[in-house]
């Protein structure tokens, strides 16, 4: 009988093949450790990189809030921002001297911290000034534009006031404003302070139409006394002529005298006094006969 003998290896060969596998198992296991620690690593830089752009941000904040607060010191403590000059636009009755010892020292005053609402406020409470807006102008300039009130009439108390066309009291009367009609506060308990310009401003709007008819034009008037709360007389320049009107009924007053106008132009009575404060009648009474009898007309 016959035998297949396979051919195997020689010792020698064997251990070769051993060592061979051993060696190929090695750097398996060499690989896979190698592998395992490099994620470990990645998730460490990441973190790390996070802490670091953080820091960085914190950093830049930090000198950004530095500059701030340095330029802020530099702004509001360098002599190159004081305050050197005022100027003052607007203004005509006021002079700069006056606006100026009103609002307070001003030069010196640091541009920037200067507070303008405030300068703006104190402005506007003067008698004079109707409003006021204040401007920065770098590096050392305040400009401030003004809109003064105009004097509209003078209000007789005590003494003599000016006063615009709302009806504000604004200074004692001037020389320059002496042809302004005149309103006398011939009620002795009227006090300055508890003034109301309202009727006022009424007399002065009825004087005014007055004043724009013809029969007015040579001789205007130019004086309204007010008589208590319901009464008001008004005259002319050369105080020849009066007319007394009710306050609460202006209009209807001068609608009247607009009735009875053709036939006071067409006689030539001396008129003395032209009564319209009656609901339904106009008493006109002249020179000749005002000891005597009152000439009455009806207007209804």
């Amino acid at each position: 009988m016959d035998f297949a003998v396979a051919d195997q290896k020689s010792p020698s060969a064997a251990w070769s093949d051993l060592r061979s596998e051993r060696k190929k198992t090695h750097r398996r296991g060499s690989g896979l450790r190698k592998k395992a620690p490099s994620k470990v690593s990645g998730r460490d830089f990441s973190w790390a990189r996070i802490l670091f752009e953080l820091a960085s941000k914190f950093f830049l904040a930090g000198v950004v809030i530095y500059l701030v607060y340095a330029s802020y010191n530099f702004l509001i403590s360098d002599p190159r921002f004081k305050i050197a000059d005022v100027s003052f636009r607007g203004h005509h009755s006021l002079m700069e001297e006056q606006l100026l010892d009103w609002l307070g020292p001003i030069h010196g005053e640091n541009l920037f911290t200067y507070d303008l609402s405030k300068t703006s406020e104190r402005l506007a409470q003067h008698p004079w000034i109707l409003s006021a807006s204040v401007q920065r102008k770098f590096p050392q300039k305040l400009q401030i534009e003004l809109i003064e009130r105009l004097p509209y009439a003078r209000v007789k108390f005590e003494k003599v006031f000016l006063m615009d066309n709302f009806g504000e009291l604004l200074s004692e009367e001037t020389p320059e404003y002496k042809d302004l009609p005149l309103i006398v506060q011939s009620n002795k308990g009227t006090k300055l302070e508890n003034f109301s310009g309202d009727k006022v401003i009424q007399s002065l709007k009825t004087m005014h139409y007055f004043n724009k008819l013809s029969f007015f034009e040579n001789n205007p008037l130019d004086i309204a006394e007010l008589k208590g709360d319901s009464r008001i007389i008004f005259f002319t320049r050369n105080r020849d002529l009066k007319i007394q009107m009710s306050m609460e009924a202006l209009k209807d007053g001068f609608k009247k005298f607009m009735i009875v106008l053709d036939t006071l132009e067409g006689e030539n009575m001396k008129i003395q006094m032209i009564d319209l404060s009656f609901k339904d009648q106009v008493v006109i009474r002249d020179r000749i006969s005002i000891n005597s009898i009152s000439m009455k007309r009806q207007t209804n």
